[in-house]
């Protein structure tokens, strides 16, 4: 949006509330943009901002959400739900791409009362199983750059005409903006995660701010959990919940971060080495 429509909608929404005040959300805030998102230069910056950090810091993630069943020929079926840590460090290097390295686990709770699960009656196989953390221990990082987003260990190579802003989708509203990514995987891995990402317009286009406070929706669908003992049956699963990015895992709620500090010391940080 141009300064001169913003202005223009800034007037609008005023006289707007002369007369309905009470159907206004919010008051639109000012603001200069300072990134061209059409731009694979600025693009890198605001994607870095909304994801992590552009400084080389730890940006926690806390999340939380269901896990549900696609099996063919019936409704999905919620399973159990989900909380976890999803640490980011994006450390910029000399050519100015960025290496992001992450570091997740996930703990697993009773859909109805919310409890941790350590046995788990699974109603698609009759078994009961034993249930463990999702710890993801891959050592494999994401080069992201003005050409695009890459895992280290993907064999192939981005295309010589490859962009960063052909591979991500903008969307703004109000004072709002919206990044939505796909993590790309290398081809024998059967899993996908599309997210959406939302901060406000003005943090993102704030030179002085290093990163934007945000929150995600991310989608993620994998195989059957190693503990759920599926493999030969047909389906997979979806992982559906919110995110939101806190300036120190000292935010996380109290119960997560005791457990972590007792059980994954070494998951509260993603920096390398």
């Amino acid at each position: 949006m141009t300064q001169l429509h913003r202005r223009g909608f800034i007037q609008t929404a005023g006289a707007a509330a002369l007369t309905a005040p009470l159907a206004a959300c919010a008051r639109p805030v000012e603001f200069e943009q300072t990134l061209d998102l059409d731009s694979p230069a600025d693009c890198l910056t605001a994607l870095v901002k909304m994801r992590a950090s552009l400084d080389a810091v730890d940006c926690p993630h806390w999340y939380f959400g269901t896990i549900y069943a696609v099996v063919p020929g019936r409704s999905p079926l919620a399973m159990v739900d989900y909380e976890g840590s999803e640490i980011d460090y994006y450390e910029r290097q000399p050519d100015g791409s960025y290496h992001a390295h992450s570091a997740t686990v996930s703990f697993f709770r009773d859909t109805r009362t919310r409890q941790r699960l350590d046995r788990y009656e699974n109603p698609l196989t009759g078994k009961v199983n034993e249930v463990r953390p999702n710890s993801i221990s891959v050592k494999a990082y994401y080069v992201i750059s003005e050409r695009g987003m890459q895992r280290s260990d993907d064999p192939r190579t981005l295309a010589a005409d490859s962009q960063l802003p052909d591979q991500v989708k903008w969307t703004q509203s109000g004072d709002y903006i919206w990044l939505n990514t796909s993590r790309p995987y290398p081809p024998d891995l059967t899993m996908g995660e599309d997210q959406t990402i939302q901060g406000m317009l003005a943090e993102l286009h704030d030179p002085q701010m290093r990163k934007v406070c945000t929150t995600a929706n991310p989608t993620y669908m994998a195989p059957w959990l190693p503990w759920m003992d599926m493999t030969d049956h047909p389906g997979h699963t979806v992982w559906a919940g919110p995110a939101r990015k806190l300036d120190s895992v000292e935010q996380y709620p109290r119960e997560l971060l005791d457990y972590m500090e007792k059980n994954f010391p070494e998951k509260l940080t993603a920096k390398p080495g």
